[in-house]
């Protein structure tokens, strides 16, 4: 672990894994947690093992004319607008932490976004790569609901450990640990020395290790790009799923998947890197993949009463569905196969792909699950279904036998069941009727389903009348191929 080589004790693997991801990319990385938990320390010595110029803000209490510098008045009368810089204005800083950030007025946060985003003020291009923030949780008293905005604008949002979730031998290394404004006056009687437990050397070192690291690391984010060359389409798939599954609730927009897409490259490009400067143990994909897309994800970070709990339920079943994507080297395949099943509107379709396809056992349960739990007309899948179930036994769950038999609604055999025709209809309903006049429970349901969308149409043709007819025919012979 890099991180306890600077004093920062009690992270896991793959959280310092996430926070490099995001040193590799400059993407912006929010940290949320309790007081206590080193949240400033670890940015600050982060920052200072790489070098780099940096500065904490506490966005509770700075001003904007501290980051800006106030306006330098002979430039003005040039009609040029410039700022007097200062120790601690930010043009020449190449490295932030905007800490506190949910204790800003909003009217503050507001002058935050451009910074995290892109870097600027007003259009204004500053030296910073790397923009961190800190805050604590939102019941904090003196909190403030952090805008929509703002929080869209950062990649990956981590929790570093408190003291008593550790370890115990973590928890001796926190309270042992002497740095950064620990027992400062001590050199006073030491003649300078001082009882530090990180050295300066020690810090410049570690930082050696790391810029290794993240320069192996922007080699394999390359290389990652063109080898998973599908994860793109992966990620459409998987949040068009989620948007479904969390019925709107969970929407990525454009820049979110962004993030996740990048924090996928990044992260794995910070294990292939720390597996052969480190030896560390390259982690399973499909399981830092999928904890990638959770830390990338803010559900719940304002308001703690939000169900973030039963929407990343959905979200996990959502990963695990598509899993296969990442245990089988970048292969759509079978996620292009369980996306059309819960997806598509077409139950001929849905039917085809749970009875002939090879699909995991938890996509298989969901289906049928949700299939006998909605209150959509499925009689054709149902009776489809229970007649494959007695040629193949096991073709369908026992469990779901019993609902399914529910789901058949015999009373569309007739057809009395055809809903009323109205106007210029009527002259086809010899026609219409007809159609149910098919020598099987099975060929009468398809037959039913396809006129119920033919007598839709405001107006009805003889050429509509023959395309019923033939998609009739073709269904009668897909699902006759799905009982042999």
């Amino acid at each position: 672990m890099l991180l306890e080589k600077l004093g920062i004790y009690g992270w896991t693997e793959k959280d310092e894994n996430l926070l490099l991801a995001c040193l590799l990319t400059g993407d912006p990385l929010l940290l949320i947690g309790s007081h206590g938990t080193a949240k400033t320390q670890v940015i600050y010595k982060l920052a200072e093992s790489l070098g780099k110029k940096f500065i904490a803000y506490d966005a509770s209490k700075a001003l904007f004319e501290d980051v800006l510098g106030y306006p330098n008045i002979q430039m003005l009368k040039q009609g040029r607008v410039e700022y007097i810089p200062s120790t601690v204005t930010i043009w020449d800083k190449e490295f932030i932490l905007i800490d506190e950030l949910n204790r800003a007025l909003p009217e503050m946060q507001s002058k935050w976004l451009e910074i995290i985003r892109s870097r600027k003020i007003m259009g204004i291009s500053t030296a910073v790569k790397w923009c961190f923030s800190a805050m604590n949780f939102s019941s904090y008293a003196g909190a403030q609901q952090l805008d929509e905005a703002l929080i869209g604008r950062f990649a990956l949002f981590l929790y570093p450990p408190e003291a008593m979730k550790m370890s115990e031998e973590d928890r001796i290394k926190v309270l042992t640990h002497i740095n950064g404004d620990d027992g400062i006056a001590i050199s006073e009687w030491t003649s300078g020395k001082n009882c530090k437990t990180i050295t300066r050397d020690d810090t410049t070192l570690t930082g050696e290790t790391l810029s290794k690291v993240l320069k192996k690391s922007a080699k394999h984010f390359m290389k990652l790009r063109e080898h998973m060359n599908t994860l793109p389409v992966f990620l459409a798939k998987f949040s068009e799923l989620v948007l479904k599954e969390t019925n709107g609730t969970l929407s990525l927009d454009g820049r979110r998947l962004g993030f996740i897409y990048r924090n996928i490259l990044a992260n794995r490009a910070v294990e292939l890197a720390k597996t052969e400067i480190c030896s560390d143990a390259t982690p399973n994909l499909t399981d830092s993949a999928r904890y990638v897309i959770e830390s990338s994800i803010p559900v719940g970070l304002n308001d703690a009463s939000i169900k973030r709990d039963e929407i990343m339920h959905k979200f996990e079943i959502c990963f695990d569905l598509l899993a296969d994507y990442f245990k089988d080297d970048s292969e759509l395949s079978k996620v292009n196969l369980v996306y059309e099943l819960f997806t598509t509107n077409d139950f001929m379709r849905k039917a085809e792909l749970l009875i002939k396809h090879n699909l995991s056992e938890l996509a298989k349960t969901k289906a049928w699950n949700d299939l006998v739990n909605n209150d959509e007309d499925i009689t054709l899948f149902a009776y489809s279904a229970l007649q494959v179930e007695t040629r193949r036994p096991g073709t369908v769950p026992k469990e779901m036998i019993e609902s399914l038999s529910k789901k058949i609604d015999f009373s569309k055999l007739c057809s009395e069941s055809i809903p009323r025709l109205k106007n210029d209809q009527i002259e086809f309903i010899e026609e219409i009727e007809d159609l149910f006049n098919q020598e099987t429970d099975l060929g009468r349901i398809v037959a039913y389903g396809c006129i119920n969308q033919l007598t839709e149409k405001d107006k009805i043709t003889q050429e509509d009348i023959e395309e019923t007819k033939t998609r009739i025919q073709s269904e009668i012979e897909t699902f006759n191929k799905l009982i042999a």
